[in-house]
């Protein structure tokens, strides 16, 4: 018995559809333009900005260390 294979769903045009838009990525994309607005878009000011929030957090900062090497057989 011969099926035809159709697409799980049917093809849309682009043109249709108009640009994707999520609106996640629009908040995202605003909070940035405006972050970089405060500073001019100069990325010296933007750097100096993030190093000086960097050392004023109270987060931890943590060192990364290579991992120990196992010895014997690779397969555990």
């Amino acid at each position: 018995m011969a099926t035809r294979k159709r697409p799980s769903a049917p093809r849309k045009s682009l043109c249709e559809e108009g640009p994707w838009v999520d609106e996640v990525l629009r908040e995202v994309y605003a909070a940035r333009d405006a972050y970089a607005a405060e500073h001019g878009y100069d990325l010296d000011r933007i750097y100096a900005d993030l190093r000086r929030r960097e050392v004023s957090s109270r987060l931890r900062h943590v060192k990364a260390r290579p991992l120990a090497r196992r010895s014997g057989n690779c397969r555990r």
